[in-house]
């Protein structure tokens, strides 16, 4: 009797345990900053209620906080006087629950309704305000990080951080630069901002001794582009990870139910805006690895990511334009193959390629804003006029791609 008398407090106590332990697994401890795990089937969320998107619009943009290049968390995020946030009408939860199967995200076949509401990306206010700041602020620091071995991380002297870009030859700084500029022609929002900077003008007098060890040549030309934090990797949709060696349609996700139409509305943007500049070093540069990889789809798209509000960020665009027209004879194919997967278009990109191919105006807008905004545009260049003939092409090409979309699905 004594002996059962004992065993009571214990038996007690693990109910308690058993309990307690349940109900934190039906109330998971929530983790500040901590994104949860996404399935590689959840790529996109679908088309928010009419209540949703009245509590989307009344949200503050919120503040970039990252990892440095080498994964360690920065003390301090970017936001000095020249920090660049990124603007965004919806919150981390909000990216992560905006799913419903309800409603029809399409207009004409093949336009994204209204209610599919994409991030901002970089806003223009926020991109002259750092232009101006990365264009006055000295370099404090140099150290080795943003891709290839010529490149560095450079520290300004307001705080922030930025990536210099040194290209083999010009055509690779002409073509990050002027690729940013096109994607603001176009009204895409995820090319991340950046200026021109000659090595060894008064902006570089704190790392002299630095720049002599980089190999770089005196007086050339690089690139400062804004370092973005706390970036996730991002997988291709499912019809475009080539699973059984083809790729489908990006409408055949629409039909699965269980989709994210902002990401998927944004994987249609990059095609379009791969397949203008000719940008071989992104998701073309993974499906030529699938002839030796036949799993490359399925890990981190190259030079792709994702901010927590789900914003993707299409990353160092040097292949893009003069390089890839140099090349398009070879890597066109699969950006062409690329294209013929994408018959959804935001009305304002296609009203824009509408413009331009009506025009026949695309490098002489491309030429204008360029050398508004880039004090030392013309010293690094324009497009050659075959160059410019390429794109004018690449334009009307897409115009048309469109158009036989109207006459499938509309």
């Amino acid at each position: 009797m004594r002996a059962a008398l004992t065993l009571i407090p214990s038996v007690v106590l693990l109910l308690m345990g058993i309990l307690l332990w349940g109900w934190k697994g039906a109330n998971p401890t929530a983790h500040p900053g901590h994104l949860s795990h996404r399935s590689t089937r959840a790529l996109l969320p679908t088309v928010p209620t009419h209540q949703a998107l009245r509590q989307l619009r009344a949200q503050t943009p919120p503040v970039m906080e990252g990892l440095s290049h080498k994964g360690a968390s920065k003390e301090n995020s970017n936001l000095s006087a020249h920090g660049l946030s990124m603007g965004t009408s919806r919150t981390n939860a909000q990216y992560h629950s905006t799913r419903t199967s309800s409603g029809h995200p399409l207009e004409e076949g093949i336009f994204w309704s209204s209610a599919v509401e994409l991030p901002r990306g970089f806003p223009e206010e926020n991109v002259l305000h750092w232009q101006n700041g990365a264009r006055t602020a000295r370099i404090m620091s140099l150290e080795r990080g943003c891709g290839r071995s010529t490149n560095r991380l450079a520290t300004l002297s307001d705080g922030s951080w930025v990536c210099v870009r040194y290209g083999i030859n010009s055509e690779q700084i002409k073509g990050e630069v002027l690729s940013f500029y096109l994607s603001r022609l176009l009204g895409l929002g995820g090319v991340p901002p950046c200026v021109l900077s000659r090595v060894g003008s008064t902006q570089w007098n704190p790392v002299q001794a630095e720049v002599v060890s980089t190999g770089w040549d005196p007086g050339s030309i690089v690139s400062l582009t804004n370092w973005v934090q706390n970036l996730s990797a991002v997988l291709p949709p499912r019809a475009l990870r080539a699973e059984d060696g083809q790729l489908r349609p990006l409408q055949d996700e629409l039909r699965s139910g269980d989709v994210d139409m902002v990401e998927l509305a944004q994987w249609a943007d990059l095609i379009l805006f791969d397949y203008l500049t000719a940008n071989f070093d992104r998701l073309v540069s993974n499906m030529f690895s699938l002839q030796w990889d036949p799993r490359v789809m399925l890990r981190g798209t190259n030079n792709l990511h994702r901010t927590p509000d789900g914003t993707l960020i299409l990353l160092d665009n040097e292949a893009g334009l003069v390089h890839g027209y140099r090349l398009r004879d070879t890597w066109d194919k699969y950006n062409e193959q690329l294209l013929e997967t994408v018959c959804l278009f935001r009305r304002g990109v296609a009203h824009k390629l509408k413009e331009f191919h009506t025009e026949q105006n695309v490098a002489q807008e491309l030429h204008t804003l360029y050398m508004h905004s880039e004090p030392l545009a013309e010293e690094l260049g324009l497009l050659s006029e075959a160059e410019a003939q390429i794109l004018q092409e690449r334009v009307g090409l897409l115009y048309s791609h469109i158009l036989s979309c109207q006459d499938r699905y509309s």
